[in-house]
């Protein structure tokens, strides 16, 4: 891939470029400025720069690969989100922007959280939204998020979460339009007054109050201790309830795991026991209870302190390795809550293949979150299922997209790294995890074992380059003792080819040792794992609720008339 410098000058020769290959729809051209740039390496005088060349490139991509012209799960919708969360990576790593800089930002989490939204993902996208509201009151941002709003309220079962995402919807358009004037002209028809902001906004007048929403902001529960408070407070703060609600409010009126698998319509079948005909709910109350005890296992574990002990592990001696790893109670309430929260996904995958009937029973060992979206009996080549490719249920798009998220689908571009490129992969430390060694360190102690990096990074290098010497010099002196006619001088130099031989294997042995050690265990510092663990766990709490929306739009577009098939109420305890 060649490379090549972009300073500032020609980088804003190229935006405008592609500002005017957008803007006039020219896709010809457009594809052919967006294949070049792609494949070319660019070198930037600073970060700047960078992030507002992967702001560029994820433009291009968002117009070109547009949802609505491709595939729900062509790889070329992930190019968009991959560039902008580039971009997003370049910017967050700069510690003071300047005005512009912050309007930059305010615009890339808008274009990210667009197209998140158009991959069905309805909850991921609210946050990044929320930044670009919070950083520059974006109106582009605030448009899109009242969309979202009444796509949420559209596809609840809930009625009365609904009217709340509506007055969210209101609230939202009325601050677009004080904003409206920061608008390019072509972004102001989303407020024109036969379009649908415009009619809902009448609608909601016509039909709501806004008082009537005041109790959603009042309402406050009793606790039954200060640690359960403390408790909901925390899940409410980090938006980690099962409730759509949650999303858009932090007043105590979420503290509930509300959302449900739905009602489902059932053909009459006298051969199922009363537990049999509430399978799949109590399936789905099985994915809540896993994900609220791994919730409640980090909330527990994040005020411990590191060098708290606790007498299930106070029965033997523990070895002092110098990897300054955690291994008190709080290290196993963070790998306990990280195991739970990565199998939830295989589960929800078990879920949907048993509802919608994707695969013959006979084959539920064979699936898993990556199989559910391609054909079981081709694993070579990567293809959604048949029932899968033509399916428009936009909340089983975004579990897929999600699983890109957390796993680097095959014959796909990888999406996971872009999620959190300074972190190491969710599949690795899973590995590692089950199969091999993960210690969890210190903070502190980590940046010492590191401190000495360097010069043991010049120790290897050092015995590798030591390695390629004798192994020349042993070629070399090959050549002379084929040649050599002289007895004694043959023996010598055999003499010197064992020495070297003999330095050879001691060098390569030493490499071997230190790349066998150095890769035993997987070692992370506790802030990058704790973060993980909370990505993976806003991950699973918005896949289970995507599972519970595919599910009741899946039920909303069956037929009723059947005079079999009723909808049963699920009892509750």
């Amino acid at each position: 891939m060649p490379e090549k410098h972009l300073d500032a000058a020609k980088l804003i020769d190229l935006s405008m470029h592609a500002d005017e290959l957008i803007l006039s729809s020219n896709m010809e051209d457009l594809r052919k400025f967006f294949d070049l740039h792609n494949d070319t390496e660019y070198q930037f005088e600073n970060l700047i720069d960078k992030a507002h060349y992967y702001y560029l490139l994820g433009n291009c991509a968002s117009t070109l690969f547009s949802y609505r012209n491709q595939e729900w799960f062509s790889d070329d919708l992930s190019k968009s989100v991959i560039f902008y969360r580039k971009a997003l990576h370049a910017l967050q790593q700069e510690k003071y922007l300047t005005d512009e800089q912050q309007y930059l930002l305010s615009c890339v989490e808008t274009n990210l959280g667009n197209c998140l939204s158009s991959q069905g993902r309805s909850f991921c996208c609210i946050p990044v939204w929320d930044q670009a509201i919070e950083r520059k009151n974006n109106p582009v941002a605030i448009t899109a998020k009242a969309r979202n709003e009444l796509f949420i309220a559209q596809s609840l079962y809930d009625q009365g979460h609904s009217a709340y995402h509506y007055f969210k919807a209101y609230n939202l358009i009325n601050l677009g339009l004080e904003n409206i004037d920061r608008l390019y002209p072509e972004q102001r028809e989303a407020f024109a007054q036969d379009g649908e902001l415009m009619n809902f906004k009448s609608w909601f007048e016509d039909n709501f109050t806004k008082k009537e929403f005041d109790y959603f902001e009042s309402h406050e529960d009793e606790f039954e201790t200060r640690e359960q408070q403390d408790y909901l407070d925390w899940c409410s703060k980090n938006v980690l309830f099962l409730n759509d609600l949650n999303d858009v409010c932090k007043s105590q009126i979420v503290y509930q795991d509300i959302m449900t698998m739905p009602s489902v319509m059932q053909k009459l079948n006298s051969s199922l026991s009363m537990h049999e005909e509430l399978m799949y709910h109590g399936n789905f109350d099985e994915l809540k209870n896993d994900f609220c005890y791994a919730r409640y296992l980090v909330f527990s574990a994040r005020n411990i302190p590191n060098d708290e002990t606790h007498f299930f592990n106070q029965t033997y001696p523990h070895v002092n390795d110098m990897s300054y790893t955690i291994s008190n109670l709080k290290a196993h309430h963070y790998k306990s809550a990280f195991r739970t929260l990565y199998s939830l996904f295989d589960k929800i995958a078990y879920l949907l293949n048993r509802f919608f009937d994707l695969n013959d029973i006979g084959k539920d060992h064979k699936i898993s979150f990556d199989s559910i979206f391609r054909k079981l009996e081709n694993r070579k080549e990567w293809e959604p299922h048949e029932k899968l490719k033509s399916s428009n249920n936009y909340f089983i798009h975004a579990l897929f997209y999600i699983l890109k998220d957390i796993r680097d689908v095959k014959d796909s571009t990888s999406v996971t790294k872009w999620l959190d490129p300074d972190a190491k992969a969710f599949s690795e430390m899973r590995n590692a995890m089950e199969h091999r060694s993960l210690k969890i360190a210190d903070d502190f102690g980590y940046s010492l074992l590191h401190f000495d990096a360097e010069r043991l990074q010049s120790e290897l290098e050092q015995l590798e380059s030591s390695a390629l010497s004798y192994e020349e010099e042993i070629r070399k002196l090959n050549l002379k003792i084929k040649t050599e006619k002289n007895c004694a001088m043959r023996s010598e130099m055999e003499a010197e080819m064992l020495d070297l031989e003999s330095k050879l294997k001691d060098a390569n042995e030493q490499i071997y040792e230190k790349k066998k050690l150095s890769t035993h265990s997987l070692l992370i510092p506790e802030s990058e794992f704790k973060s993980r663990l909370m990505t993976l766990m806003k991950l699973a709490r918005n896949s289970i609720m995507y599972l519970s929306m595919a599910i009741h739009l899946e039920e909303k577009g069956k037929p009723k008339n059947d005079a079999l098939i009723m909808s049963k109420k699920v009892p509750l305890r």
